[in-house]
């Protein structure tokens, strides 16, 4: 068995709230741009926390919900200026 390292998804996890907190406020037309991406984070939250709760979450949980962040990142354009 191939040991997991913890650190990235840490990381990840930790950057992702870091720059959460630092959002003021999101604007109706904002929130409308970036609905689909924030659920489809949210999904990934959910298989990890679930995994964590239950330990039930299965690898094809965490790869479609990673497929379907790839797929919404790549459609959803930049809510803000370049």
């Amino acid at each position: 068995m191939a040991t997991q390292y913890t650190i990235e998804p840490c990381q990840v996890l930790h950057q992702a709230a870091t720059q959460l907190m630092e959002i003021e406020w999101i604007n109706q037309e904002t929130a409308r741009r970036i609905s689909p991406i924030a659920e489809a984070v949210a999904n990934m939250v959910m298989v990890v926390y679930y995994q964590a709760e239950t330990g039930l979450a299965s690898k094809e949980d965490f790869l479609k919900a990673q497929a379907t962040l790839r797929q919404v990142s790549d459609s959803v354009t930049t809510p803000y200026p370049a």
